[in-house]
C-alpha cells in the first residue's frame, strides 16, 4: 500500500516561513527552506526566469536585493498543503503592494521534500494572472456563466418579482474559489458549507423581497423588484458569510444590474441577463459590484456607499460600462 495523500499543516507553516522571509529578506531562513540540491527547479512570473541547480537558485536568491519593498498578504483562506510519504505540495496567493505603487495577485505552487530532517521546496511556480480573454482570446466557464446560461435557456419569468413600473434588478453571485475549499473540507464538509451558504442566501431574498429565478452548484439568480432591496440583501449575504464557516473564510461575488422584466424580450434575457452576469464576473471575493444604472437608482436613496468606479469591457457586449463597488449599507434591515 502506497503511502496516503494527507492535508500538512507542517508544509503549510513552511510556505508561510518562506513567503513571510522572502518579504522581510530574511536570507538566511529563505536559504534554509530551499533545496540546494541537483533537482531543484524553479519557473517565476516574467519568461526568462526559469532555474534548475544551486545555481539557479542563486539566480533567484538575488531578488532578496533587487526587488523594491514590499508588504503582503497572503490569502489563508486559498493557502492548501498535502503531504504523501517524504513528499508535499502547498498552493497559495497572496496580493503584494510595492512602495512604488505597483500592486498585483501572486499565485504560488510549491513542492516539498525532506531534506535533513525538515521540509524543503524542491520546485516552485509563480504566476501573475492574466485573463484568460486575454491571453488566449475565449472566456471558459464559471458557475455564474452557467447559471446564466441556465436562465437564457429556460427564460423564466421573473415579472412576479418586478417593479410596478416593470424593472427588475438582478443579483448574480458565487463563491470564490469554491474549488479549492471543495479540496481543502473534502465532499461531505464541501456540502456543509454549500447547505450553509445557500440558508443565508435565500434567507436573505426573503428578506428583501427576492426571488430565486435559479441556483446552480453555488451560483445564484435573484431577482428584486429595486435596487435598495438588491444592496440590502447583497450586504446582508455579505456581513453573514464573513463570519466564517467553523472559521474558514468563505467570499462571494455579487453583480447587480436592472432592466425591464419582460419574460420574452430577446433584449432581457440576450443583454440584462448578460451584463448582471458578467459583472458578477468580475467583481472580487467579498465584493458587490454594481452597473451604472444601479449606482443612479441607489445612489439619490442616501444609505449606500460607492466606491470609485472602474470601466471595464464586458464579453459580448459593445463599448465600455462604469461599474461601482458598492460598500456595506448603513442600514441593512428589511424596509
Amino acid at each position: 500500500m502506497g503511502s496516503a495523500v494527507l492535508p500538512s499543516e507542517e508544509i503549510r507553516a513552511a510556505y508561510l516561513r518562506l513567503s513571510r522571509a522572502f518579504e522581510t529578506r530574511d536570507r538566511p531562513a529563505v536559504e534554509d527552506l530551499i533545496s540546494f540540491d541537483a533537482y531543484v527547479t524553479g519557473i517565476g512570473s516574467d519568461p526568462q526566469e526559469w532555474w534548475h541547480g544551486p545555481d539557479g537558485v542563486a539566480a533567484y536568491l538575488a531578488h532578496l536585493d533587487e526587488l523594491p519593498p514590499f508588504r503582503q498578504e497572503i490569502d489563508l483562506a486559498d493557502l492548501v498543503a498535502y503531504a504523501c510519504g517524504d513528499t508535499g505540495w502547498a498552493v497559495g496567493r497572496a496580493h503584494l503592494w510595492f512602495d512604488n505603487g505597483t500592486d498585483f495577485v501572486l499565485r504560488t505552487t510549491g513542492v516539498f521534500v525532506i531534506e535533513r530532517g525538515h521540509w524543503r521546496v524542491a520546485h516552485w511556480h509563480n504566476s501573475i494572472g492574466i485573463r484568460n480573454e486575454d491571453a488566449i482570446g475565449v472566456s471558459l466557464t464559471t458557475n455564474i456563466q452557467r447559471t446564466e446560461r441556465a436562465v437564457r435557456a429556460a427564460r423564466p419569468d421573473v415579472e412576479t418579482a418586478a417593479a410596478p413600473d416593470g424593472t427588475v434588478t438582478l443579483m448574480f453571485s458565487d463563491i470564490e474559489s469554491s474549488t479549492v475549499l471543495l479540496d481543502r473540507l473534502g465532499d461531505t464538509e464541501f456540502m456543509g458549507l454549500l447547505g450553509w451558504h445557500d440558508a443565508i442566501v435565500r434567507d436573505a431574498a426573503r428578506e428583501h423581497r427576492g426571488y430565486v429565478v435559479k441556483s446552480q452548484g453555488d451560483g445564484f439568480m435573484i431577482a428584486f423588484p429595486s435596487a435598495a432591496f438588491a444592496l440590502r440583501c447583497g450586504s446582508v449575504i455579505q456581513q453573514q458569510l464573513a463570519t466564517g464557516y467553523h472559521g474558514m473564510r468563505v467570499r462571494v461575488r455579487i453583480g447587480l444590474h436592472a432592466g425591464e422584466a419582460l419574460r420574452h424580450s430577446d433584449d432581457f434575457y440576450g443583454r440584462t441577463v448578460v451584463i448582471a452576469a458578467r459583472i458578477a464576473d468580475l467583481a472580487l471575493g467579498g465584493e458587490i459590484l454594481v452597473s451604472e444604472l444601479v449606482h443612479e437608482l441607489a445612489r439619490g436613496l442616501g444609505t449606500f456607499r460607492f466606491g470609485e468606479p472602474r470601466t471595464a469591457h464586458l464579453k459580448g457586449l459593445e463599448g465600455e460600462f462604469r461599474l461601482y463597488p458598492a460598500n456595506e449599507s448603513p442600514d441593512t434591515s428589511p424596509p
